[in-house]
C-alpha cells in the first residue's frame, strides 16, 4: 500500500513539472466564452418589452404592486403611529413571556434610532425587514414541510438552497434589478430570496425530528395525516421553526447595506454614507441602530409564537379588550397632540470621540501600519497574483487543485474541482478570481492564527468564554461594512482593510466552534491521559486537540465561507477582484458581468466550502473511538 502511493506522488509530480514546462501562464483570454453577451443581450429585450410582454403584465407587474403595496402599508402605518405606541406594543408582546428585562431592553432598542436621529430611516428599514421576513415564513414554512414529508423534494431542493446560501447578495440583485427595476421592491425580493433557505432547512429539520413515537400515537388513535401533522409535527416543529425565523432575521439584516446600491434607502443608506465621510463612529452609532432593528423583530417573532414549555403571564379577555381600547385612544390622542414625530434627537455627535480615537490611533502607529500595508500589498498579494497568472502555468493550477481535491475528497470531487476551475476561467474572470483568492488565503491565514488559539484557551476557561460571548455577538450582529471604515482610515482605501476587515467578522465563529470542540472532549479520555502522568501540555496536544479536530475544520470551513461574504465589501473599500467587479455590475449597464462574477464566486464557494466539510468528515473517526 505504502509503495502504491509512493508511485502515485511520484506520478503526479512528474506530471505537474510537465505541465509547468510545456503549460502556458495565465488562462488564455481567447478562451473566453462570452457569458456576458447573452445576459446583455437579456437585459436590452427587457427594457424594450418591459411595458407590453406578458411576463411583466401579467407576473412581474402584479408581484411588483403586491411588494410595493406591503411596504407601503407598513411603512405607513408605523410613520402614522405616535412614536411611543411601538416600543409600548413591544413591551406587552414580550413581557407576556415573563421577560421583564428583555421586554425593557426591546422596549429602549425601539426608542433608540430616534435618539440618533434616524427614526424615519428605522421605520424604512423596518418595514423592508418585517414584509421580507413575513414573505419568508408564508413561504418558508410550507415548503420546508413539504420537504420534510417528500425525500425527492428534499434532495432536489438541497443543491438549489447550497446555491442561494453562497451566492454572493449582489449577484442576487442584478438578474432581480434587470426584472423589478431600482427601489425597495428588488431589495425586498433579493432579501428573500438570500433569506429564506434557512426558514426551509430549520423548518424541514423541525418535521423530521419529531419523534416517531408521537407520529405512531396518533395513528393508533385514527388521526389522518393532515391532522398528525397540524397537532403533532408542526406543534412539535415550533423550536425548529423559530430558530429559522432568527436566522431568517439575521440574514435580512446582513442585506440591508448592500440593499442601498439599488435604492432601497434606510438604516443602510445612512452606513454607505459613513463610509463616504470616513466616519467610524457615526458608523457604529448607525450599526447599532440596525442591530437593534433586528434585535426587536427577532424577540417580537419569537414571543408572538407559543413554544412548548414557555410560561405565559395568563390574561382575561377583559384585560385583553381593556389593553386594546386603551392603546386606541392614546394613539388617536398622540396624532391630535401631533406626537407622531420622535420628540428628541441627541444626534452622533457624541460619537465624535470614536473619531478622534482612530485618527490617534492612525496617526500614533504608522510606523506600524503603513510597513503592515506594503508588506500585505507588495510583497503578499502581489506575488500571489504573479506567481498564479504569470509564473505558473494554467493547465499546472488546475491540475494540482484536482489532485488537493482527490487526496480530500475522492475522484467526484476532484472531477468538480477541475470543472470549476476550467469554468472560471471560460467565464474570463481568472485574474479576478485569482485576486480574490490571494485575499481570501491571506485572511483565512490570519483568522486561523488568531481565533484557534484563542478558541482552544476559552475552551478549557468557562468563565471567561461566558466573559467574551456578548462581545462575539455583537461582532457577529454589527453589519460588515462598518468593519472596514475605521481599517479604510487607517491603511487607506485598497485590499488591506478589506482582508482586515475580514478578519475581524470571520474570527468569532472560528472562536465559538473550536472552544465548543475544545469542552466536548469527552473526560474519560482526559482523565485516562492523566492517569498515564500526561501535563496539562501533553494533554491539549495529544488528546484535547486531537479529538477536537473535526469541529476545528468546520471553524476554519466558516471563517473561509464568511471570509468569501466579504468580498462584496473589499470591493467597496478598494479591494478589487470579485467583489469590485459585482459592484461594477450592480451600478453599471453591463449587467452581463455580474453573472461572470456570480459564477466564479459560486464555484470557489463551493469548493472550498466542500473540501473543507470532506476534511471535517475524514477527521470524525479518531473523535468517535
Amino acid at each position: 500500500m505504502m509503495r502504491r502511493y509512493r508511485s502515485l506522488a511520484v506520478s503526479v509530480i512528474v506530471i505537474l513539472i510537465a505541465l509547468q514546462i510545456l503549460g502556458s501562464g495565465g488562462f488564455p483570454k481567447s478562451w473566453n466564452i462570452g457569458l456576458s453577451e447573452p445576459i446583455n443581450t437579456w437585459q436590452s429585450w427587457i427594457r424594450s418589452n418591459r411595458d407590453e410582454h406578458w411576463l411583466f403584465t401579467f407576473i412581474l407587474n402584479p408581484i411588483t404592486w403586491i411588494v410595493e403595496l406591503g411596504l407601503n402599508i407598513t411603512e405607513s402605518f408605523i410613520a402614522w403611529l405616535p412614536w411611543f405606541i411601538p416600543p409600548v406594543v413591544v413591551f406587552a408582546i414580550i413581557a407576556r413571556r415573563k421577560k421583564l428585562v428583555m421586554a425593557s431592553f426591546a422596549a429602549f432598542a425601539v426608542v433608540y434610532p430616534g435618539l440618533v436621529g434616524v427614526w424615519q430611516e428605522s421605520i424604512e428599514t423596518i418595514s423592508l425587514m418585517a414584509v421580507s421576513v413575513g414573505i419568508c415564513i408564508l413561504f418558508g414554512v410550507p415548503i420546508g414541510v413539504w420537504t420534510a414529508l417528500n425525500k425527492r423534494s428534499e434532495s432536489i431542493l438541497r443543491p438549489v438552497l447550497d446555491a442561494m446560501q453562497t451566492v454572493p447578495a449582489t449577484v442576487y440583485l442584478i438578474p432581480i434589478v434587470l426584472l423589478f427595476g431600482i427601489g425597495k421592491v428588488p431589495a425586498a425580493i433579493a432579501t428573500v430570496v438570500y433569506a429564506l433557505p434557512p426558514m426551509i432547512r430549520l423548518t424541514a429539520l423541525g418535521v423530521q425530528q419529531v419523534p416517531r413515537s408521537a407520529i405512531e400515537a396518533g395513528q393508533m388513535f385514527g388521526a389522518t395525516k393532515r391532522q398528525i401533522l397540524a397537532r403533532i409535527q408542526l406543534p412539535l416543529a415550533i423550536p425548529s421553526i423559530v430558530a429559522g425565523i432568527n436566522q431568517t432575521v439575521m440574514m435580512a439584516l446582513g442585506i440591508v447595506v448592500i440593499a442601498t446600491l439599488v435604492g432601497a434607502g434606510g438604516l443602510g443608506q445612512e452606513i454607505n454614507q459613513t463610509v463616504r465621510q470616513l466616519s467610524p463612529g457615526r458608523g457604529l452609532v448607525v450599526s447599532l441602530a440596525v442591530v437593534a432593528v433586528a434585535f426587536v423583530l427577532d424577540r417580537v417573532s419569537m414571543a408572538l409564537i407559543s413554544q412548548p414549555g414557555s410560561s405565559t403571564v395568563k390574561t382575561s379577555r377583559k384585560v385583553v379588550i381593556g389593553s386594546v381600547a386603551t392603546l386606541v385612544l392614546a394613539t388617536l390622542i398622540g396624532r391630535m397632540i401631533g406626537w407622531h414625530q420622535f420628540p428628541i434627537s441627541f444626534g452622533t455627535s457624541f460619537a465624535d470621540p470614536i473619531d478622534t480615537g482612530v485618527n490617534w490611533f492612525r496617526d500614533t502607529f504608522s510606523f506600524i501600519t503603513r510597513p503592515f500595508n506594503d508588506f500585505i500589498v507588495r510583497d503578499v498579494l502581489l506575488r500571489a497574483q504573479k506567481l498564479l497568472n504569470n509564473t505558473l502555468s494554467w493547465q499546472m493550477i488546475i491540475f494540482a487543485a484536482m489532485a488537493i481535491s482527490y487526496v480530500i475528497a475522492g475522484w467526484k470531487m476532484a472531477a468538480t474541482t477541475a470543472v470549476g476551475v476550467l469554468t472560471i476561467g471560460l467565464t474570463g474572470r481568472w485574474l479576478d478570481a485569482v485576486d480574490t483568492l490571494s485575499q481570501t488565503v491571506v485572511a483565512v491565514i490570519l483568522s486561523v492564527l488568531i481565533a484557534l488559539p484563542i478558541g482552544v484557551w476559552l475552551g478549557r476557561r468557562p468563565r471567561a468564554e461566558a466573559a467574551l460571548s456578548p462581545l462575539l455577538d455583537s461582532l457577529q450582529t454589527i453589519p460588515p461594512l462598518i468593519y472596514a471604515i475605521p481599517f479604510v482610515m487607517i491603511f487607506t482605501v485598497g485590499p488591506v482593510p478589506g482582508v482586515v476587515a475580514a478578519v475581524v467578522y470571520a474570527i468569532p465563529p472560528g472562536i465559538r466552534l473550536t472552544s465548543l470542540g475544545i469542552r466536548q472532549v469527552n473526560t474519560e479520555s482526559i482523565e485516562a491521559a492523566t492517569t498515564f502522568g500526561a501535563t496539562d501540555r501533553q494533554v491539549l496536544w495529544g488528546v484535547r486537540i486531537p479529538l477536537a479536530m473535526p469541529s476545528i475544520i468546520l471553524a476554519i470551513n466558516q471563517m473561509v465561507m464568511m471570509v468569501l461574504a466579504m468580498a462584496i465589501i473589499a470591493g467597496m473599500v478598494g479591494g478589487g477582484g470579485l467583489g469590485y467587479r459585482s459592484i461594477e455590475a450592480l451600478t453599471g449597464p453591463n449587467k452581463g458581468l455580474g453573472a461572470e462574477v456570480g459564477v466564479a464566486i459560486v464555484i470557489m464557494a463551493t469548493i472550498l466550502d466542500r473540501l473543507t466539510q470532506a476534511m471535517a468528515k475524514r477527521l470524525q473517526a479518531p473523535a468517535a473511538i
